[in-house]
């Protein structure tokens, strides 16, 4: 067999890109970790089909692994969870997770820069130091979702047609699964880039989503994006929180569920909790949160709605079209079938860019109306 003359340096560079110790990709790969030095050390190449396993483990290209030096890499995101004092992980799945989302940056990028009709946001920026309430709930007034068109979503809707309100202002919202241990969303925007949010589709709920899309939301409008887990020890997740609670649950909303509006903390049957959970489209824990914030719930109500942090349970079957749409989202598809359609692209790239055969081009069309419908403030 023909041995590939690839970089040590190189295969070990993208070993700790991945975040794998020595063990933990010689595992993967199926071999020993000795057999890993050599290949790292160069003491021995790889075969061909060696070097395609090790690209595919470790989700790379073919070409990065064939560079004589380690590419360039993005900077760190700025990581805002806290972990009981803990340095917080990242796992190999965030971090291809991460990689996935920046090619499609990319992307994104380019297009911005030869295409004249690019939507571009253009951000109200809030500042940390003021009434997260107040802001929230401005913010919440300027993009025009009223109180009543919220409610009138079905029960099982909410997350998609808050996605599609906020796709609507220019930020790119990619679905991802990595482990829920890593954070329940992150959020991207460097200079000339599509500002982005990525949400963890391995998060318990899809209601668990739509309060993670608005506080990632909130860390773009005050321009401090990067790792979260919705903490409330961190000052700027603390703020991120209580500007979504604000923007989801407005208190024109509370009083009108509700079926009393105390004056002072009172203990909430868990029914009344989670069914106006259930009509505001947000998890039942977030609405004790709020509550108790408010001064209108006994603190710790919260923890009777804790849900122990687990994946979602995979679906049989499943459409690969209809998945891989979802997980792109409405800007993206909608930017590159736009460029398609005024000819700035051609439907070769444009199927490349979508990860779809040239005939489900149609389906990509179809998205992006259904996505802009679900938008619709009114």
């Amino acid at each position: 067999m023909t041995d590939i003359p690839v970089s040590g340096h190189v295969l070990a560079w993208a070993r700790n890109f991945r975040g794998l110790s020595p063990e933990e990709a010689a595992e993967r790969l199926g071999i020993s970790t000795a057999e890993l030095e050599e290949l790292e050390t160069e003491v021995r190449r790889p075969t061909l089909t060696k070097f395609e396993k090790i690209a595919a483990t470790y989700q790379l290209p073919l070409a990065t692994l064939f560079r004589r030096t380690p590419p360039p890499e993005p900077d760190e995101l700025p990581d805002f969870r806290t972990f009981e004092g803990a340095p917080p992980q990242i796992s190999f799945e965030f971090r291809v997770a991460l990689s996935n989302v920046r090619s499609l940056q990319a992307k994104l990028r380019v297009l911005r820069s030869e295409d004249d009709g690019y939507h571009v946001a253009a951000l109200r920026q809030y500042d940390l130091r003021g009434d997260p309430y107040a802001q929230g709930g401005f913010e919440r007034e300027r993009i025009g979702i009223s109180v009543q068109r919220q409610l009138d979503w079905s029960a099982d809707d909410g997350f998609r047609h808050w996605r599609a309100v906020i796709e609507r202002l220019g930020i790119a919202v990619y679905l991802q699964k990595f482990d829920v241990t890593d954070c329940r969303g992150c959020s991207l925007w460097d200079e000339g880039v599509t500002p982005a949010i990525i949400i963890n589709k391995a998060e318990r709920s899809e209601n668990a989503w739509v309060f993670t899309l608005i506080h990632e939301y909130a860390h773009l409008l005050v321009r401090r994006p990067g790792i979260s887990d919705l903490n409330r020890r961190n000052p700027v997740e603390a703020f991120c929180n209580r500007f979504a609670a604000a923007f989801l649950m407005p208190m024109e909303a509370l009083r009108r569920l509700l079926p009393e509006w105390p004056t002072r903390p009172i203990e909430w049957p868990d029914a009344t909790i989670r069914e106006v959970a259930r009509q505001l489209k947000v998890s039942a824990q977030a609405l004790a949160i709020r509550l108790e914030e408010l001064g209108r719930a006994e603190v710790g109500l919260h923890r009777r709605f804790a849900i122990a942090r687990h994946p979602r349970q995979p679906t049989s079957g499943g459409d690969y079209v209809r998945t891989r749409l979802s997980e792109l989202g409405g800007h993206f598809t909608g930017s590159i079938m736009s460029a398609l359609d005024r000819e700035i692209i051609d439907s070769v790239h444009a199927s490349e860019a979508l990860g779809l055969n040239p005939p489900r081009l149609d389906d990509a069309r179809a998205y992006v109306t259904r996505q802009r419908e679900l938008a619709l403030a009114e």
